[in-house]
């Protein structure tokens, strides 16, 4: 519980690291890549503490973007896409055992959990954009930074972390 707890915390941390653009009702954030990393190393208790960052988020602490909480956060143009992230993370810890079978899964996976992120993230930003601006301000501008930036950020860090893996284990 005390992990859960405090990977919680993490996220909260990774969470402030955001920019914001003037013409995007959406911040730019490096948030998925060490949720997605954490869920493909620890698994569900990875789940477990976004779940419990986000019920302390609803509650009101600040650990939503901009050192924001509550639940008029989860219910504004960036909700869906934080709990996209929980159902992104559900995905990679279900897809872990095929992932550890075949780590040529490893890349499609990411590329799958950042679409269901934006699917859940769309679909809320869709109440607060005009649909014909839909895509512009909550797909496009992301594109590059979570469907090829952040998945490889999270694949590297995964490589160096196998590869050290390995190593260790050849030397026992």
């Amino acid at each position: 519980m005390g992990l859960v707890l405090v990977m919680s915390w993490l996220y909260a941390l990774c969470s402030q690291i955001i920019i914001w653009l003037p013409f995007l009702p959406v911040p730019l954030s490096l948030q998925p890549a060490p949720l997605f990393l954490a869920t493909l190393v620890l698994g569900w208790p990875a789940v477990q503490a976004y779940a419990l960052y986000l019920v302390q988020g609803a509650c009101g602490a600040p650990f939503f973007a901009s050192m924001q909480g509550g639940l008029l956060w989860l219910a504004g143009p960036t909700g869906g896409y934080l709990v996209g992230f929980f159902g992104s993370m559900i995905f990679l810890a279900m897809m872990r055992p095929a992932i550890a079978r075949c780590r040529w899964l490893l890349f499609p996976c990411l590329l799958t959990a950042s679409a269901l992120t934006f699917m859940y993230g769309l679909a809320q930003l869709s109440f607060f954009v005009k649909p014909e601006n839909l895509l512009n301000a909550g797909l496009w501008p992301f594109c590059v930074g979570d469907f090829l930036i952040k998945p490889a950020l999270v694949l590297l860090s995964l490589r160096f972390l196998w590869y050290c893996c390995d190593r260790s284990l050849n030397r026992d």
